[in-house]
């Protein structure tokens, strides 16, 4: 294996590799055991069932075995809750006073002489101890008193057995019974004076022979026997301990998360400081299919930005030639109608893709310029004050439109959202280590030179992630940046992001508290561990390198303090974050073989390089700024969320088991964020099954004898967060959503997670962004190698001159 500074030095990373069609790939472990459980499932059954290729039975096979580890967690949860009493002190103490369901029976009962037994009348109560119903021969009382002490009607042959019958220490000591070697005796029937003294002086505790004879008190013992003391063996205190420790823990997490995501709530409020907006940033946004408005939106809120103008530059990257639903231009022409941009002599530039076969090589359009607030009316996301100051406010805007080779016909260019974050991460890595380039890294490389002539594009140290249908608050990005001029252990940031349609729908309208309670309980608890799980690609910022002088102190913007460091060793005091080759190298995988390795790359490419991070610089931070806000627009359709839903939960499910084998993480043992992880990822596994039991605990408690402890834990999870509103928000409006939201818990709970689970093999991104001719198709041919171009940056900029 090459160790890291050899990765670092091999031109193989930015080299065009030429596929080698010799070589099989294996199978891994968990490709085989998910054949072995499904083996019954023959290949050419599921072939009659449409699954023509190997890749897709393979697939189905391990969705298939992932569904059995869920059912089968599933299981385990109900086995801890309801079975494992029941399992392990099924010979302890069956049958409890006080504590008996007529159910278990299948007629009428009757608790005497220390037994429970079937009767054929209705004559007698089911929780009462009826000692003189049956009759008891005494040799003992005989002797002792020349008769017997208890004259019931009833003889115990009549009777059928069930059990005996136990009663505790509560219930003995309330009703004034005797307890004489682990035996409990009842005195309530006892009419004999001789027995005063002894009943007055041992009633409720425990009793020795004292002043009566050995016949009286043997005579006692026969005629009054009530039962046995309910003791506990030790499977019962293993069960009774698994059960305690496991509340203690799950109610720790759920009151320290409460706690820690108000105390760090307050923390940073006070923590955000002013930005210098000295530092160079980059605001990119990734389009697609969007309509005008939703891009024209997200333009203006990133122009209106309160960040130094010469620092900021806004790169557009239109992923293909597409035509959104409902629009008569594509997606790169109603950037260009947007933008003041030059379109002359600009030609397209070879570059290579994350696409398999022909698509691997791609091409792509830049263009430089400027965006322009064209509005003369405040608008409603800004004060009438800050509105009238930036009207007509304009920044430089660079758009990278990909548009595919010459052999693509439909959505020529679409290479999807990881290759547009990708074009850059690893046109930033180039720079920092000198790598060779493609036409398109110079292209940009120029283009940005000539945008921003007072500082060189290896300035630039944040990157903003926004979707274009995002509306940022003018002061995100400059309270985001002062948060890494401050702490140069942060390396990812994310906002709040707030809903813009509440009201359209009922769909919309259950999602409000859900994005509330995931950003203010759930991002604010593992920013306390330095942890968050997932920058949300729609606002996020990243380090794309930070730069530190001799003593480790960060060295903001691009002034002369900044050149004087780079006169002695660069790579001293620059250390690449986001343009870690480690980073891309991982994030830039083309061809996923496995299922896991789809989810990951494929549904949940904004989760995964959030994982990458944490994994590979394990010592650093993703952080949530609740200061920072933007508002988007959320599915109103059903059929829109379950596909949006799918997606996310599947690939949550699938980045926990990346980072739950990360050992490195902040904290140790049950106060470490591998912990935090691995409780989210059974939590999130068995969310079907915890909603089912939740029903049945609401409806047993209302039925039968509430089980408090439960109850308390329920109240404490829908409780808490009414609290956590009034001391973050203040706003009491999101009480109205937090109802509406329990409400919608089956859904959450129950039908998105079922949905997700049976389409673990579905990669596709449903009904999220639909675009006109979806249904498509091209052949996928191979590549020819000879059309990417790679040379070095002065070999390039040697040209250049040459031809100028």
């Amino acid at each position: 294996m090459l160790s890291q500074g050899e990765i670092l030095r091999n031109p193989s990373r930015s080299r065009f590799q030429r596929p080698i069609k010799s070589r099989v790939p294996k199978k891994g472990i968990w490709s085989k055991i998910s054949y072995l459980m499904t083996c019954l499932i023959f290949d050419w059954i599921l072939n009659c069932f449409g699954m023509k290729t190997p890749e897709i039975r393979q697939a189905w096979r391990e969705k298939v075995s992932l569904c059995m580890c869920i059912a089968l967690c599933c299981s385990c949860l109900a086995f801890f809750t309801y079975g494992m009493n029941r399992f392990v002190c099924r010979a302890s103490n069956q049958f409890v006073f006080g504590k008996l369901d007529r159910a278990e029976f299948d007629g009428p009962v009757i608790i005497t002489n220390g037994s429970i037994y079937y009767i054929d009348s209705d004559n007698y109560g089911r929780d009462s101890i009826f000692n003189g119903v049956v009759k008891i021969k005494s040799d003992a009382c005989k002797k002792a008193f020349g008769k017997q002490l208890v004259g019931g009607s009833m003889d115990p042959s009549e009777l059928r057995r069930i059990a005996p019958i136990s009663l505790d220490w509560g219930y003995i000591r309330n009703n004034n019974m005797i307890v004489i070697d682990n035996q409990v005796y009842d005195p309530s029937q006892c009419k004999t004076p001789a027995y005063d003294d002894f009943i007055s002086k041992f009633a409720g505790g425990e009793a020795h022979i004292d002043n009566l004879s050995s016949e009286e008190f043997r005579c006692f013992k026969d005629s009054f026997y009530a039962g046995e003391v309910a003791t506990k063996t030790p499977g019962c205190l293993i069960a009774d301990t698994f059960l305690y420790i496991s509340t203690v823990i799950i109610f720790s997490l759920i009151i320290a998360k409460f706690v820690l995501a108000t105390v760090y709530s307050w923390y940073m409020r006070n923590r955000v400081r002013p930005s210098s907006c000295v530092t160079p940033c980059i605001l990119l946004v990734t389009c697609y299919s969007e309509g005008r408005e939703g891009i024209k939106c997200t333009l203006d809120s990133l122009c209106k930005q309160i960040y130094d103008y010469d620092n900021k530059l806004i790169i557009i990257i239109a992923d293909g030639e597409i035509t959104g639903e409902n629009e008569d231009k594509t997606t790169p022409e109603i950037i260009l109608d947007l933008c003041d941009v030059d379109t002359t002599n600009v030609e397209p530039k070879g570059y290579i893709s994350l696409m398999p076969g022909n698509k691997r090589f791609n091409r792509a359009k830049v263009y430089s310029g400027y965006y322009n607030v064209k509005e003369t009316d405040s608008n409603n996301l800004f004060s009438s004050k800050e509105a009238d100051a930036r009207n007509n406010a304009r920044t430089r805007v660079l758009i990278i439109n990909k548009c595919g080779n010459s052999s693509e016909t439909f959505k020529a260019g679409n290479r999807g959202k990881r290759d547009s974050q990708v074009i850059l991460m690893s046109f930033f890595s180039k720079l920092i280590y000198s790598d060779r380039m493609s036409e398109l890294d110079f292209e940009i490389y120029t283009k940005m030179k000539e945008l921003m002539p007072h500082m060189s594009p290896s300035d630039f140290e944040c990157l903003l992630m926004i979707d274009a249908d995002t509306i940022v608050k003018p002061d995100a990005l400059a309270k985001m940046v002062s948060i890494f001029e401050t702490d140069p252990k942060v390396m990812g940031i994310c906002g709040e992001t707030m809903i813009l349609n509440k009201c359209e729908s009922w769909v919309t309208m259950i999602q409000v508290f859900e994005y509330y309670i995931s950003h203010h309980l759930s991002k604010t608890f593992e920013s306390v561990f330095g942890g968050v799980t997932c920058l949300p690609g729609c606002f996020c910022m990243y380090r794309i390198k930070i730069i530190t002088d001799e003593n480790g102190n960060i060295v903001n913007g691009y002034k002369e303090s900044k050149k004087e460091i780079f006169e002695g060793d660069t790579q001293r005091f620059c250390l690449p974050i986001l343009a870690n080759p480690f980073i891309i190298n991982a994030y830039s995988v083309f061809e996923a073989k496995t299922l896991h390795q789809k989810n990951l790359l494929h549904l949940g490419e904004d989760r995964y390089l959030t994982t990458l991070l944490l994994k590979n610089f394990y010592k650093r931070k993703t952080i949530f700024v609740p200061q920072a806000k933007c508002e988007t627009y959320v599915p109103s359709q059903f059929k829109v969320l379950l596909s949006q839903r799918r997606r996310w939960i599947n690939s949550t499910i699938h980045n926990l088991f990346e980072l739950v084998i990360v050992d490195k993480l902040c904290g140790a043992f049950c106060c470490s964020m591998q912990f935090v992880v691995l409780v989210e990822l059974f939590g999130t596994l068995v969310l079907p099954a915890a909603v089912f039991f939740t029903g049945i605990l609401i409806f047993s408690s209302i039925v039968n004898e509430p089980a408090w402890i439960p109850l308390i834990m329920l109240a404490c999870i829908f409780g808490l967060p009414a609290i956590l509103i009034m001391l973050t928000t203040l706003k009491i409006s999101y009480i109205f959503w937090l109802l509406v939201y329990i409400i919608s818990i089956p859904i959450w709970n129950f039908v998105l997670p079922v949905y997700a689970f049976w389409h673990f093999d579905d990669f596709s991104w449903g009904d999220t962004r639909k675009v006109i001719g979806e249904e498509n198709t091209e052949e996928i041919r191979e590549v020819d190698n000879s059309r990417v171009v790679l040379r070095d940056l002065e070999d390039f900029l040697q040209d250049q001159r040459i031809e100028s």
